[in-house]
């Protein structure tokens, strides 16, 4: 047991299957390999997730790579810092990339803040609502009558809005068949860098089908070609990959790159970045949407006190436990009404981490 001023800082390497397996234009996944870290001072526990995948495809972080960097230096800076989220993020900012990492920490952090002061992370940022809307994220099914079955499921469970990933062979035609079947249907898509400069035609085929969006169809790190495709086409364009920092979606905005962001803690690299870009995503009355990363209930928790600030007006990609993993390492989160899931109201995340089943499905402790 740890006296009341001691500190420590773990990371555990876990393994949890998903009920579907979930596929986009760089791969699928049946089993998610998730990595969360615990930070305790005396009798107070934060936990964080990093969500780095275990190939370096939707970014450049992987599972490796994230270890390797708590242990040799983000562990200790945490350490350093006293387990203090502002002090952490204040002095991590000197160490280049490493967003994941840093953010699965900085989460950790903040989530200790809000225990040991007693409040739920959503005051502590600054959050407005209590409940959040959701939509759903389909990945590439192997028929399109599975993924119309699919949609149709979800839609009628009252998910507030649909996104389907998309990839080169299976777009155009998959959506107007979706737009048959849902003429009416709230639609986004995802293309997860799927497509480059030459595809601006097809992309703007497209704007029949009044697509609530279209997200990152062009190159993960690029601005300017979004920002040409963005002229050409009437559907809203949404950025995820590009948007790497608070100030890469100030850029974004300024070179009219987006429309609509999609924000993940752990692409942007933590709490603070999150909390620089809603007040900069607020002024302008940009909108955004809470993006997901196939997290288990101690990314959601956090997402949904994340997604509870100003400029998150648009339904979130945050599911209830059940679309994504049968034994969770928390509670179930469920609607609390028809396509809204409620932001824990308990200190810190607010719900139970249940740290048995962390320690019983670990696969490396650290």
């Amino acid at each position: 047991m740890l006296l009341q001023n001691e500190k420590k800082i773990e990371g555990f390497l876990t393994k949890l299957p998903l009920v579907h397996a979930f596929k986009t234009s760089f791969g699928k996944e049946s089993e998610r390999k998730i990595l969360i870290v615990k930070a305790t001072k005396g009798e107070y526990s934060g936990w964080g997730e990093i969500t780095a995948g275990e190939l370096p495809l939707y970014n450049e972080e992987t599972i490796s790579s994230a270890i390797l960097a708590l242990k040799e230096f983000l562990f200790p800076l945490a350490l350093k810092c006293g387990l203090k989220p502002k002090c952490f993020e204040e002095q991590a900012e000197r160490f280049k990339g490493n967003r994941m990492a840093k953010a699965g920490i900085s989460l950790a952090l903040w989530d200790l803040k809000g225990k040991i002061e007693g409040k739920p992370l959503w005051k502590l940022y600054g959050g407005q609502r209590k409940e959040i809307p959701v939509g759903v994220s389909i990945g590439i099914q192997r028929t399109v009558d599975e993924l119309v079955e699919r949609i149709s499921h979800f839609w009628g469970e009252g998910y507030l809005r649909i996104k389907i990933k998309i990839a080169p062979e299976w777009d155009r035609e998959v959506i107007r068949i979706i737009r048959e079947n849902f003429p009416h249907l709230p639609l986004g898509v995802d293309a997860n860098s799927a497509y480059n400069k030459d595809d601006f035609e097809l992309l703007k085929s497209l704007d029949e089908f009044k697509l609530l969006f279209l997200e990152q169809p062009l190159y993960n790190n690029d601005l300017y070609f979004h920002s040409l495709l963005r002229k050409k086409i009437n559907n809203p364009v949404a950025l995820d990959e590009s948007i790497t920092s608070a100030r890469k979606l100030e850029e974004a905005y300024f070179m009219g790159s987006l429309s609509i962001a999609n924000i993940k803690v752990g692409r942007i690299g933590g709490v603070r970045e999150v909390l620089k870009a809603s007040k900069f995503g607020n002024d302008k009355s940009l909108p955004f949407f809470c993006g997901g990363m196939l997290e288990s209930g101690v990314g959601r928790a956090h997402n949904l006190h994340l997604a509870s600030l100003p400029p998150f007006v648009l339904p979130a990609d945050l599911s209830e436990t059940k679309r994504y993993f049968h034994d969770d390492v928390t509670p179930e989160f469920t609607f609390s009404s028809p396509g809204y899931i409620s932001v824990p109201q308990g200190d810190g995340i607010g719900v139970e981490v249940f740290e048995g089943k962390v320690r019983e499905k670990v696969i490396l402790s650290f």
